[in-house]
C-alpha cells in the first residue's frame, strides 16, 4: 500500500499524460528541441529501488532490423507514430547473394594488413580442439593484445575472436572474398548458382552451406507509417505505400508538425494527415538506406538525403540542396543564436551550418559522422567520428563561430548524441560514460560502460540510457560523481533505437513492436 501511494503521488505531480500536446509531445527525433530532454518535470526524483517501471501496453507486432530498420517512435500526446520500410519475402526462381545472405552465412571480411591476416589464419588453423572455454578465451585475449593496436582491436577484435572460436570450421577468407565478388549478382535459378559454386573449389560442406543459404525468395518492401492509440497501443491507422527494399539502413524517425507527419521511406519522402493517415504528398528521393530524421522549421522539412535538402512542407517540392553536406545517416538541428539561425548537420568529415532559406553554407568546422549535434544557447556540441575530433564544442559570437574546446577520443562508434545539463556535457555512448565541463571541456568523469549507438534522454536531472544493446535501461543522476551509481531495469529495447519520453511515460521500440512504460511504477487504478 505504501509503495502504491508513493507511486500515485509521484505520477500525479506530473503534467497530465493525456493533456495538451505541447506538454506531452515528443514530436521528432530527440524530442521537441532535438536535445534529448522531455518537456514535463517531476516534483521528485525517480527511484526504482521500490517502484520499477511498469509495462502499460504492447503494440501489435511490427518488424524491425533487416525487416523494418531501427527508427524510433514519436508522439503528439494522443497517438504514437512509427515509420517503417516494411520488408517481406516473395518467391522467385532467381538467386542473389545479398548483404543479408552474406551476414547469415557468417561471411565477414577481415580488414587488417595482409601480414596480420596471414598470422591470424595460420594460428587459427593450429589451434588444438582441446583448447576450450576460459582457456581459449584467455588465449584469444593474449593474441589480440599482442598483435593488434588499439584501433585494430576496436574494429576487428571481435571478428578475429569469433574466427578463433570457430577454429577450423571458420569460413576460409578466400571463400569470403569470392562471395563478396558476386554480391548482388543475380543468377537465373538454383542451377546457375550451383554451377558457379561447383567451379570455386569449395569443400563439399561449404558448397552445401552456400547453396542452401541463398533463399528461393527476393526482398520486397513498402513504406509504412502506423499510428497507435497512446492510451492502449491499439492500431488507429496504417498507411502503406509501395516501396523498395533497402534493408536495415532505412531507419529514419519521422517528425510531427501542424497535424502532419513527415517520413522518409525506401523511395520517397512523404507527408500524411495525423488523424486519418491520408497521403498529402510524396516526393521521390532516389537514395537508398536513409537513416536521417527530418526536421520541421518555418514551413520547410530538412533532411540529409545524399545531400542536405529542404522541402516545402505543404507540397513536398524540393526547395534547395546543399551538396557540401553529404551522407544518409546524420540528422540536422536548428541553432538559433542572437540574430542568426542555422540548420546544422554532420557531414562525412565536417559539421556544417547552412542558411535555412537559401541552403547556402554559412559555416563549417571539424566534426563528421552520424551523431546529431545538440545546441544550448550560443553553444553547439558535436560528437564527431574522427579520432582527432571526438566531442567538440563551438560558440557563436556576433558573426563568428569558434571552437572553444575538444575532447579527442578513439572509439569504434560515434553515433550517440550528447546531452547538456547544468553546465555539463554528457555522452552515454561510444563504450563509455563521459562528463565534460560545458565551459572548459575539462573531463569531470570518464569510465568504460556498455553504451553504444542509442542516444539517451533526460528528465528532471536524471539520465535514461540503454545499455548492452538495449537489454537494460539505466537511470543515472546527471552528476559526474554519481554516474556509476545508477539503477538498472531490464527492458529489452531494440538496439540502435532511442526512447521517447512523454511526461513520466516512456515509449520504446522492441524487436517485435512498441511498448509503453510508466517510469514511476504502476499507474493508479
Amino acid at each position: 500500500m505504501k509503495n502504491s501511494l508513493r507511486s500515485f503521488l509521484l505520477c500525479s505531480l506530473l503534467l497530465p499524460f493525456y493533456g495538451r500536446a505541447e506538454f506531452d509531445a515528443w514530436p521528432q527525433w530527440r524530442g521537441a528541441e532535438r536535445n534529448g530532454q522531455g518537456l514535463a518535470t517531476l516534483q521528485g526524483k525517480l527511484d526504482w529501488s521500490e517502484n520499477e517501471p511498469s509495462l502499460l501496453w504492447d503494440s501489435p507486432e511490427l518488424p524491425s532490423q533487416d525487416d523494418g530498420g531501427f527508427g524510433s517512435p514519436v508522439s503528439d500526446g494522443r497517438r504514437v507514430y512509427l515509420s517503417i520500410v516494411w520488408h517481406r519475402d516473395v518467391p522467385t526462381e532467381e538467386r542473389t547473394v545479398t548483404s543479408l545472405v552474406l551476414r547469415k552465412l557468417g561471411a565477414r571480411k577481415v580488414n587488417l594488413p595482409e601480414r596480420l591476416v596471414q598470422l591470424a589464419e595460420t594460428d587459427r588453423m593450429k589451434l588444438s580442439p582441446r583448447l576450450r572455454g576460459s582457456k581459449l578465451e584467455e588465449w584469444i585475449e593474449q593474441w589480440l593484445d599482442r598483435n593488434l593496436d588499439q584501433k585494430q582491436l576496436m574494429t576487428q577484435g571481435s571478428l578475429l575472436a569469433s574466427r578463433f572460436k570457430q577454429g577450423k570450421l571458420a569460413m576460409p577468407l578466400e571463400a569470403i572474398d569470392r562471395l563478396f565478388a558476386i554480391k548482388d549478382q543475380v543468377f537465373a535459378d538454383q542451377r546457375a548458382l550451383d554451377d558457379w559454386i561447383g567451379k570455386q573449389g569449395f569443400s563439399p560442406e561449404l558448397a552445401e552451406k552456400i547453396s542452401q543459404g541463398v533463399p528461393p525468395t527476393k526482398r520486397a518492401a513498402d513504406d509504412v507509417v502506423v499510428a497507435l492509440d497512446l492510451r492502449n497501443g491499439t492500431l488507429a491507422w496504417k498507411t502503406t505505400l509501395s516501396g523498395l527494399p533497402t534493408g536495415r539502413t532505412s531507419s529514419s524517425t519521422p517528425c510531427l508538425a501542424n497535424e502532419r507527419i513527415f517520413a522518409i521511406g525506401g523511395k520517397r519522402i512523404f507527408c500524411l494527415d495525423t488523424m486519418t493517415g491520408k497521403l498529402i504528398w510524396e516526393t521521390e528521393i532516389h537514395q537508398k538506406g536513409v537513416a536521417s530524421s527530418p526536421l520541421y522549421y518555418d514551413g520547410k522539412i530538412f533532411a540529409l538525403i545524399g545531400s542536405l535538402r529542404a522541402y516545402d512542407a505543404k507540397s513536398g517540392v524540393l526547395l534547395w540542396e546543399n551538396k557540401q553536406v553529404s551522407g544518409n545517416t546524420a540528422s540536422p538541428v536548428l541553432w538559433k543564436t542572437g540574430n542568426s539561425t542555422l540548420i546544422v548537420c554532420n557531414s562525412n568529415k565536417t559539421v556544417v551550418g547552412v542558411n535555412p532559406q537559401s541552403g547556402v553554407t554559412q559555416w563549417q568546422g571539424p566534426g563528421g559522422g552520424s551523431s546529431t549535434p545538440v545546441t544550448h544557447g550560443d553553444r553547439l556540441i558535436v560528437h564527431g567520428k574522427p579520432e582527432e575530433v571526438g566531442v567538440i564544442a563551438y560558440q557563436a559570437k556576433q558573426n563568428e563561430i569558434n571552437e572553444i574546446w575538444r575532447f579527442p577520443k578513439l572509439t569504434r562508434r560515434a553515433d550517440s548524441s550528447p546531452l547538456v545539463h547544468d553546465g555539463k556535457v554528457f555522452l552515454m555512448g561510444a563504450g563509455m560514460r563521459l562528463c565534460l565541463d560545458l565551459e572548459s571541456g575539462e573531463v569531470l568523469r570518464k569510465f568504460p560502460a556498455k553504451h553504444d549507438i542509442s542516444s539517451p534522454v533526460l528528465i528532471n536531472g536524471q539520465i535514461l540510457s540503454y545499455e548492452i544493446n538495449g537489454s537494460f535501461l539505466q537511470l543515472l543522476d546527471a552528476q559526474p560523481d554519481r554516474l556509476n551509481e545508477g539503477q538498472k531495469f531490464k527492458i529489452g529495447a531494440l538496439k540502435c533505437t532511442s526512447p521517447s519520453l512523454l511526461g513520466s511515460h516512456l515509449i520504446i521500440r522492441r524487436p517485435k513492436g512498441l511498448s509503453c512504460f510508466a517510469l514511476c511504477g504502476p499507474s493508479p487504478q
